[in-house]
Protein backbone atom coordinates (compact mmCIF):
# COMPACT_ATOMS: atom_id res chain seq x y z
CA UNK A 1 0.00 0.00 0.00
CA UNK A 2 1.73 3.29 -0.74
CA UNK A 3 2.00 5.65 2.16
CA UNK A 4 1.31 8.84 -0.32
CA UNK A 5 -2.53 8.15 -1.02
CA UNK A 6 -4.35 11.20 -1.34
CA UNK A 7 -5.97 12.69 1.91
CA UNK A 8 -6.81 15.76 2.46
CA UNK A 9 -5.89 15.71 5.98
CA UNK A 10 -2.49 14.32 4.99
CA UNK A 11 0.76 16.67 5.11
CA UNK A 12 2.13 17.49 1.77
CA UNK A 13 5.71 15.75 0.39
CA UNK A 14 7.64 18.20 -0.84
CA UNK A 15 11.38 18.96 -1.35
CA UNK A 16 13.14 21.20 0.91
CA UNK A 17 13.61 24.56 -0.60
CA UNK A 18 16.55 26.82 1.15
CA UNK A 19 15.52 29.54 3.34
CA UNK A 20 16.52 32.69 0.99
CA UNK A 21 17.65 34.18 4.27
CA UNK A 22 21.12 31.71 4.36
CA UNK A 23 21.45 31.79 0.42
CA UNK A 24 24.77 33.21 -0.73
CA UNK A 25 25.39 36.31 -2.59
CA UNK A 26 24.52 36.19 -5.63
CA UNK A 27 27.64 34.72 -8.11
CA UNK A 28 28.09 37.88 -10.11
CA UNK A 29 28.19 39.99 -7.09
CA UNK A 30 31.51 41.48 -7.94
CA UNK A 31 32.86 42.11 -4.00
CA UNK A 32 31.81 38.19 -3.65
CA UNK A 33 34.20 37.22 -6.87
CA UNK A 34 37.07 39.55 -5.10
CA UNK A 35 37.29 37.76 -2.60
CA UNK A 36 36.36 34.17 -4.22
CA UNK A 37 39.69 33.11 -2.64
CA UNK A 38 38.19 33.09 1.23
CA UNK A 39 35.24 31.00 -0.23
CA UNK A 40 36.61 28.11 -2.39
CA UNK A 41 33.41 26.19 -1.98
CA UNK A 42 31.20 29.10 -3.37
CA UNK A 43 33.72 29.07 -6.26
CA UNK A 44 33.21 24.84 -6.71
CA UNK A 45 29.96 25.73 -6.62
CA UNK A 46 29.74 28.81 -9.17
CA UNK A 47 30.17 26.11 -12.34
CA UNK A 48 26.91 24.49 -11.72
CA UNK A 49 28.29 21.59 -9.45
CA UNK A 50 27.62 20.86 -6.07
CA UNK A 51 29.74 20.20 -3.18
CA UNK A 52 29.18 16.63 -1.71
CA UNK A 53 25.37 16.92 -2.59
CA UNK A 54 23.12 15.00 -0.09
CA UNK A 55 23.80 12.47 1.95
CA UNK A 56 27.53 12.71 1.22
CA UNK A 57 27.84 15.86 2.96
CA UNK A 58 26.56 14.22 6.65
CA UNK A 59 28.88 11.73 6.28
CA UNK A 60 32.15 13.57 5.36
CA UNK A 61 31.54 15.79 8.31
CA UNK A 62 31.49 12.96 10.43
CA UNK A 63 34.50 11.19 9.06
CA UNK A 64 36.29 14.46 9.71
CA UNK A 65 34.67 14.95 13.27
CA UNK A 66 36.10 11.29 14.04
CA UNK A 67 39.39 11.75 13.06
CA UNK A 68 39.23 14.73 15.22
CA UNK A 69 38.21 12.74 17.89
CA UNK A 70 40.38 9.93 17.54
CA UNK A 71 43.63 12.24 17.53
CA UNK A 72 42.18 13.70 20.86
CA UNK A 73 41.53 10.64 22.29
CA UNK A 74 45.40 9.38 21.10
CA UNK A 75 46.80 13.04 22.28
CA UNK A 76 45.23 12.22 25.86
CA UNK A 77 46.00 8.61 26.36
CA UNK A 78 49.45 8.97 27.43
CA UNK A 79 51.75 11.19 28.51
CA UNK A 80 54.69 9.97 26.91
CA UNK A 81 52.89 9.43 23.71
CA UNK A 82 53.78 5.86 23.12
CA UNK A 83 51.76 4.70 19.95
CA UNK A 84 51.09 1.48 21.45
CA UNK A 85 49.91 2.59 24.73
CA UNK A 86 47.91 5.56 22.98
CA UNK A 87 46.32 2.12 20.66
CA UNK A 88 45.43 0.12 23.05
CA UNK A 89 43.45 3.11 24.85
CA UNK A 90 41.45 3.66 21.62
CA UNK A 91 40.64 0.40 21.55
CA UNK A 92 39.52 -0.06 25.11
CA UNK A 93 37.75 4.01 25.37
CA UNK A 94 35.03 2.77 23.79
CA UNK A 95 34.07 0.34 26.07
CA UNK A 96 34.26 2.73 29.23
CA UNK A 97 31.21 3.04 31.70
CA UNK A 98 28.41 2.70 29.98
CA UNK A 99 30.20 0.88 27.39
CA UNK A 100 31.38 -1.67 29.27
CA UNK A 101 27.17 -2.85 30.33
CA UNK A 102 26.39 -2.82 26.70
CA UNK A 103 28.88 -5.39 25.91
CA UNK A 104 28.01 -7.61 29.00
CA UNK A 105 24.09 -7.39 27.48
CA UNK A 106 25.39 -8.51 23.87
CA UNK A 107 26.95 -11.70 25.65
CA UNK A 108 25.41 -12.57 28.81
CA UNK A 109 21.95 -10.77 28.42
CA UNK A 110 21.32 -9.63 32.02
CA UNK A 111 22.65 -12.65 33.41
CA UNK A 112 25.32 -10.20 35.07
CA UNK A 113 24.64 -9.07 38.30
CA UNK A 114 21.03 -8.91 37.69
CA UNK A 115 20.27 -8.61 41.60
CA UNK A 116 22.89 -6.10 42.89
CA UNK A 117 23.66 -2.18 43.31
CA UNK A 118 23.69 -0.86 39.82
CA UNK A 119 22.71 -3.94 37.99
CA UNK A 120 22.68 -3.73 34.05
CA UNK A 121 18.67 -3.82 33.62
CA UNK A 122 19.22 -0.28 34.16
CA UNK A 123 20.20 0.06 30.06
CA UNK A 124 17.78 -0.93 27.24
CA UNK A 125 19.38 -3.51 25.32
CA UNK A 126 18.60 -2.61 21.40
CA UNK A 127 22.21 -1.32 20.58
CA UNK A 128 23.52 -4.38 22.09
CA UNK A 129 21.13 -6.91 20.21
CA UNK A 130 22.24 -4.68 16.93
CA UNK A 131 25.78 -5.92 18.26
CA UNK A 132 25.19 -9.31 18.62
CA UNK A 133 25.19 -11.09 15.23
CA UNK A 134 29.20 -9.35 14.37
CA UNK A 135 29.94 -10.40 18.02
CA UNK A 136 28.42 -14.15 17.10
CA UNK A 137 30.55 -13.73 13.71
CA UNK A 138 33.89 -12.39 15.04
CA UNK A 139 33.66 -13.18 18.84
CA UNK A 140 35.87 -9.95 19.21
CA UNK A 141 34.78 -6.93 21.28
CA UNK A 142 36.86 -4.23 20.07
CA UNK A 143 35.88 -5.39 16.43
CA UNK A 144 32.04 -5.19 17.12
CA UNK A 145 32.16 -2.23 19.62
CA UNK A 146 33.76 -0.05 16.94
CA UNK A 147 31.73 -1.07 14.20
CA UNK A 148 28.43 -0.23 15.42
CA UNK A 149 29.60 2.89 17.38
CA UNK A 150 30.70 3.65 13.59
CA UNK A 151 27.27 2.75 11.91
CA UNK A 152 25.11 3.84 14.26
CA UNK A 153 27.18 7.19 14.71
CA UNK A 154 27.50 7.93 10.65
CA UNK A 155 23.61 7.61 10.15
CA UNK A 156 22.91 9.73 13.74
CA UNK A 157 24.78 12.16 11.54
CA UNK A 158 22.64 11.26 8.19
CA UNK A 159 19.52 11.86 10.38
CA UNK A 160 20.24 14.81 12.09
CA UNK A 161 20.92 16.35 8.86
CA UNK A 162 17.80 15.00 7.00
CA UNK A 163 15.40 15.75 9.63
CA UNK A 164 17.29 19.45 9.74
CA UNK A 165 16.92 19.64 5.82
CA UNK A 166 13.58 18.64 5.77
CA UNK A 167 11.87 21.53 7.83
CA UNK A 168 14.44 24.10 6.77
CA UNK A 169 16.58 23.20 3.74
CA UNK A 170 19.46 22.06 2.92
CA UNK A 171 21.71 25.10 3.73
CA UNK A 172 20.34 24.86 7.38
CA UNK A 173 21.05 21.55 7.28
CA UNK A 174 24.61 21.60 6.62
CA UNK A 175 24.85 24.04 9.73
CA UNK A 176 23.03 21.56 11.71
CA UNK A 177 25.24 18.82 11.14
CA UNK A 178 28.47 20.80 11.85
CA UNK A 179 26.70 22.10 15.36
CA UNK A 180 26.08 18.63 16.18
CA UNK A 181 29.88 17.60 15.35
CA UNK A 182 30.47 20.11 17.59
CA UNK A 183 28.53 19.44 20.29
CA UNK A 184 31.87 18.02 23.24
CA UNK A 185 28.99 15.27 24.04
CA UNK A 186 28.85 14.07 20.91
CA UNK A 187 31.88 11.75 21.67
CA UNK A 188 29.53 9.20 23.35
CA UNK A 189 28.91 8.81 19.39
CA UNK A 190 32.21 6.97 19.29
CA UNK A 191 31.50 4.98 22.71
CA UNK A 192 29.62 1.52 22.44
CA UNK A 193 26.83 3.71 23.84
CA UNK A 194 23.04 3.86 23.06
CA UNK A 195 23.29 7.77 21.81
CA UNK A 196 23.95 7.52 18.11
CA UNK A 197 21.45 4.26 18.15
CA UNK A 198 18.51 6.49 19.98
CA UNK A 199 19.30 9.71 17.72
CA UNK A 200 19.52 8.08 14.31
CA UNK A 201 16.23 5.72 15.51
CA UNK A 202 14.28 9.04 16.77
CA UNK A 203 15.58 12.11 13.84
CA UNK A 204 15.10 9.55 10.93
CA UNK A 205 11.46 8.50 12.53
CA UNK A 206 10.17 12.10 12.42
CA UNK A 207 12.20 12.70 9.43
CA UNK A 208 10.15 10.28 7.79
CA UNK A 209 6.97 11.12 9.40
CA UNK A 210 7.46 14.69 7.33
CA UNK A 211 8.13 13.36 3.90
CA UNK A 212 5.11 10.94 4.67
CA UNK A 213 6.98 7.67 4.59
CA UNK A 214 4.63 6.70 7.38
CA UNK A 215 5.59 2.91 7.17
CA UNK A 216 8.95 3.46 7.49
CA UNK A 217 8.59 5.83 10.66
CA UNK A 218 6.35 2.91 12.14
CA UNK A 219 9.40 0.18 11.49
CA UNK A 220 11.77 3.07 13.32
CA UNK A 221 9.31 3.90 16.15
CA UNK A 222 9.17 0.06 16.69
CA UNK A 223 13.48 -0.57 16.85
CA UNK A 224 13.62 3.04 18.94
CA UNK A 225 11.53 1.35 21.71
CA UNK A 226 14.54 -0.92 22.30
CA UNK A 227 16.94 1.88 22.65
CA UNK A 228 15.75 3.87 26.19
CA UNK A 229 12.87 4.12 28.13
CA UNK A 230 11.99 7.27 27.12
CA UNK A 231 11.98 6.92 23.91
CA UNK A 232 8.54 5.67 23.35
CA UNK A 233 7.56 9.44 23.82
CA UNK A 234 9.04 10.36 20.61
CA UNK A 235 5.98 8.10 18.34
CA UNK A 236 3.60 9.50 21.27
CA UNK A 237 4.56 13.41 20.36
CA UNK A 238 4.15 12.82 17.01
CA UNK A 239 0.36 11.17 17.77
CA UNK A 240 0.04 14.43 19.63
CA UNK A 241 1.22 16.27 16.62
CA UNK A 242 -1.44 14.67 14.26
CA UNK A 243 -4.21 14.88 16.14
CA UNK A 244 -3.88 18.38 16.38
CA UNK A 245 -3.28 19.13 13.41
CA UNK A 246 -6.11 16.94 11.80
CA UNK A 247 -8.27 17.73 14.57
CA UNK A 248 -8.69 13.26 14.65
CA UNK A 249 -7.22 10.66 14.93
CA UNK A 250 -6.14 8.66 11.25
CA UNK A 251 -4.50 5.83 10.92
CA UNK A 252 -1.18 6.20 11.48
CA UNK A 253 -1.88 7.35 14.70
CA UNK A 254 -2.75 4.00 15.62
CA UNK A 255 0.41 2.44 13.27
CA UNK A 256 2.73 4.50 15.69
CA UNK A 257 1.20 3.87 18.72
CA UNK A 258 0.63 0.20 18.07
CA UNK A 259 5.07 -0.01 16.41
CA UNK A 260 5.62 1.28 19.45
CA UNK A 261 4.45 -0.33 21.92
CA UNK A 262 5.30 -3.34 19.96
CA UNK A 263 9.22 -2.61 20.33
CA UNK A 264 8.52 -2.64 24.00
CA UNK A 265 7.73 -6.39 23.91
CA UNK A 266 10.94 -7.70 23.59
CA UNK A 267 12.89 -5.70 25.94
CA UNK A 268 9.83 -6.47 28.78
CA UNK A 269 10.21 -10.08 27.44
CA UNK A 270 14.09 -10.33 27.97
CA UNK A 271 14.00 -8.10 31.52
CA UNK A 272 11.66 -10.67 32.90
CA UNK A 273 13.47 -13.76 31.19
CA UNK A 274 16.51 -12.91 32.88
CA UNK A 275 15.46 -10.73 36.70
CA UNK A 276 11.61 -12.23 36.99
CA UNK A 277 10.70 -9.06 36.75
CA UNK A 278 9.73 -7.56 33.37
CA UNK A 279 10.06 -3.67 34.70
CA UNK A 280 13.16 -4.38 36.50
CA UNK A 281 14.63 -1.18 34.63
CA UNK A 282 12.53 0.86 36.71
CA UNK A 283 13.71 -0.27 40.51
CA UNK A 284 16.93 0.20 39.36
CA UNK A 285 16.76 3.60 38.83
CA UNK A 286 17.40 4.65 42.63
CA UNK A 287 20.90 3.02 42.48
CA UNK A 288 22.49 6.12 40.14
CA UNK A 289 20.33 8.64 42.38
CA UNK A 290 17.34 9.36 40.72
CA UNK A 291 13.92 9.85 41.06
CA UNK A 292 11.48 11.96 40.45
CA UNK A 293 11.32 15.20 41.69
CA UNK A 294 10.43 18.59 40.76
CA UNK A 295 12.97 20.48 38.19
CA UNK A 296 14.32 22.84 40.80
CA UNK A 297 15.35 20.06 42.81
CA UNK A 298 17.97 18.52 39.83
CA UNK A 299 18.88 21.84 38.79
CA UNK A 300 20.57 22.45 42.37
CA UNK A 301 21.88 19.08 42.17
CA UNK A 302 23.51 20.35 39.30
CA UNK A 303 25.18 23.21 41.86
CA UNK A 304 25.80 20.95 44.15
CA UNK A 305 27.94 19.01 42.16
CA UNK A 306 30.10 21.54 41.40
CA UNK A 307 31.63 20.96 44.81
CA UNK A 308 31.45 17.53 45.57
CA UNK A 309 32.84 15.11 47.70
CA UNK A 310 36.66 14.62 47.23
CA UNK A 311 36.64 10.93 47.45
CA UNK A 312 33.72 10.61 44.48
CA UNK A 313 33.94 10.01 41.01
CA UNK A 314 32.57 13.14 40.65
CA UNK A 315 35.83 15.14 41.32
CA UNK A 316 37.93 14.61 37.70
CA UNK A 317 34.03 15.54 36.36
CA UNK A 318 34.22 19.13 36.96
CA UNK A 319 34.41 20.21 33.04
CA UNK A 320 31.13 17.77 31.83
CA UNK A 321 29.43 19.12 35.81
CA UNK A 322 29.93 22.55 34.53
CA UNK A 323 28.69 21.76 30.77
CA UNK A 324 25.32 20.39 32.38
CA UNK A 325 24.51 23.93 33.82
CA UNK A 326 25.42 25.46 30.43
CA UNK A 327 23.33 22.23 28.59
CA UNK A 328 20.26 23.80 30.32
CA UNK A 329 20.68 27.26 28.85
CA UNK A 330 21.22 25.65 25.92
CA UNK A 331 18.37 23.76 25.25
CA UNK A 332 16.38 26.21 26.69
CA UNK A 333 17.12 28.95 24.33
CA UNK A 334 16.55 26.38 21.60
CA UNK A 335 13.27 25.24 22.69
CA UNK A 336 11.83 28.56 23.15
CA UNK A 337 12.95 29.61 19.22
CA UNK A 338 11.12 26.44 18.33
CA UNK A 339 8.23 27.39 19.91
CA UNK A 340 7.83 31.20 19.69
CA UNK A 341 9.67 32.00 15.93
CA UNK A 342 6.58 32.05 14.18
CA UNK A 343 8.36 33.11 10.92
CA UNK A 344 10.66 30.24 10.84
CA UNK A 345 7.07 28.53 10.36
CA UNK A 346 8.86 25.28 12.60
CA UNK A 347 6.44 22.31 12.84
CA UNK A 348 4.81 22.04 16.00
CA UNK A 349 6.45 18.81 17.31
CA UNK A 350 10.01 20.60 16.80
CA UNK A 351 9.60 22.47 20.42
CA UNK A 352 7.13 19.63 21.81
CA UNK A 353 9.96 17.47 21.02
CA UNK A 354 12.72 19.57 22.33
CA UNK A 355 9.89 19.47 26.02
CA UNK A 356 9.77 16.16 25.95
CA UNK A 357 13.30 14.78 25.19
CA UNK A 358 14.71 16.61 28.53
CA UNK A 359 12.24 16.78 30.82
CA UNK A 360 11.99 13.38 32.50
CA UNK A 361 15.90 14.11 33.08
CA UNK A 362 14.86 17.49 34.16
CA UNK A 363 12.92 15.51 36.66
CA UNK A 364 15.18 12.89 38.40
CA UNK A 365 16.95 14.56 41.20
CA UNK A 366 20.26 14.32 39.37
CA UNK A 367 21.40 16.30 36.52
CA UNK A 368 24.63 14.54 36.11
CA UNK A 369 25.07 12.59 32.62
CA UNK A 370 22.20 16.05 31.55
CA UNK A 371 24.63 16.71 28.40
CA UNK A 372 24.62 13.66 27.22
CA UNK A 373 20.06 13.96 27.03
CA UNK A 374 20.85 17.14 25.07
CA UNK A 375 23.03 15.94 22.58
CA UNK A 376 19.92 13.16 22.20
CA UNK A 377 17.26 16.11 21.84
CA UNK A 378 17.70 16.15 18.17
CA UNK A 379 15.89 19.11 17.39
CA UNK A 380 18.10 22.08 18.88
CA UNK A 381 20.75 21.83 16.25
CA UNK A 382 18.20 22.91 13.22
CA UNK A 383 16.93 25.66 16.09
CA UNK A 384 20.53 27.13 16.41
CA UNK A 385 21.48 26.72 13.00
CA UNK A 386 18.14 28.48 11.92
CA UNK A 387 18.57 30.96 14.60
CA UNK A 388 22.48 31.92 13.06
CA UNK A 389 21.08 32.36 9.49
CA UNK A 390 18.68 35.02 11.00
CA UNK A 391 21.58 37.63 12.56
CA UNK A 392 23.36 40.31 10.70
CA UNK A 393 26.50 39.17 9.04
CA UNK A 394 28.48 40.49 11.99
CA UNK A 395 26.09 38.88 14.75
CA UNK A 396 26.45 35.76 12.26
CA UNK A 397 30.38 35.69 12.46
CA UNK A 398 30.29 36.12 16.47
CA UNK A 399 28.40 33.39 16.96
CA UNK A 400 29.93 30.95 14.63
CA UNK A 401 33.29 31.77 16.16
CA UNK A 402 32.03 31.73 19.82
CA UNK A 403 30.43 28.71 19.19
CA UNK A 404 33.18 27.00 17.92
CA UNK A 405 36.15 28.35 20.37
CA UNK A 406 33.63 27.21 23.43
CA UNK A 407 32.32 23.64 21.94
CA UNK A 408 36.00 22.70 20.59
CA UNK A 409 37.77 23.74 24.12
CA UNK A 410 35.12 21.74 25.87
CA UNK A 411 34.97 19.12 23.78
CA UNK A 412 39.03 19.00 24.25
CA UNK A 413 38.72 18.58 27.73
CA UNK A 414 35.92 16.20 27.69
CA UNK A 415 37.43 13.91 25.76
CA UNK A 416 40.20 14.13 27.98
CA UNK A 417 38.96 13.34 30.85
CA UNK A 418 36.83 10.02 28.62
CA UNK A 419 40.03 8.93 27.15
CA UNK A 420 41.84 8.68 30.58
CA UNK A 421 38.54 6.44 32.20
CA UNK A 422 37.32 9.52 34.27
CA UNK A 423 33.76 9.96 34.50
CA UNK A 424 31.88 12.80 32.36
CA UNK A 425 28.42 11.51 32.57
Amino acid sequence: MSTLTADPTEEPSEEPVDDPVDEPRQRSDPAWMDHRWLHPVRAWEAGGRRWLPGVSYPVAVWAFWRVCHLLLTMWHSDPNHSFNIMWRNVNDSAFYYDGERYMQIVKQGYFSLPNTQMPNTAFFPGVSWLAWPVYQVTHNDVFTGHLIASATGIAAFIAVWGLSRAWKGDAIGRKSVWLFALMPSSLFLWAFYSEGLFIALGAGAVWADRRNKHWLAAGLFLALSTTRSVAILIPAVIILARLIRHRRPDRWCFVYGTSALLGVVPVLFMMKHYTGNAFAFFGVQKDWGRALSPPWTTVMDGFTNLWPDPKTIMVPALVARNFDLWCLLIVGVAIIYLALAKWEKFPMEGWMLGVTLVALPLSSTSLASFNRFVLADFVIYVAYASLAARLPPWWRRAFWSGAIVALTVTTYHMVGRFAVDRFVG
